[in-house]
């Protein structure tokens, strides 16, 4: 049985972009590990469940989650927001057969 993929996020990167909405701009926070194709997928299943409302644009970016945030936005809250993100879908990945798992190992 092939081990559960965590990863977790372990600092903020001081570096902000613009974003593509006026108003907003774009931090990073740094995984532990670049995530895997399948946890991407799950991360944006995740994102997309969520109602929109306190929502912001988030996607992962090689070993990164760029989140988009308004310039009137509670930094920390939008951190901590990215954080759960992150937690539900090693929640997900948990709890989902690995792809080519289904029907055995193809090892």
């Amino acid at each position: 049985m092939a081990a559960v993929e965590r990863v977790d996020v372990v600092d903020i990167d001081e570096y902000t972009e613009p974003a593509s909405e006026p108003g907003y701009y774009a931090i990073y926070l740094r995984l532990s590990r670049e995530p895997s194709p399948r946890w991407r997928e799950l991360f944006e299943r995740e994102w997309q469940s969520i109602p929109t409302g306190f929502k912001r644009r988030a996607q992962v970016v090689g070993d990164r989650v760029r989140i988009e945030i308004h310039g009137d936005d509670l930094v920390r809250e939008q951190v901590n927001f990215a954080a759960a993100l992150v937690e539900r879908t090693n929640a997900a990945a948990a709890h989902s057969p690995a792809s080519g798992q289904e029907n055995g190992n193809r090892g």
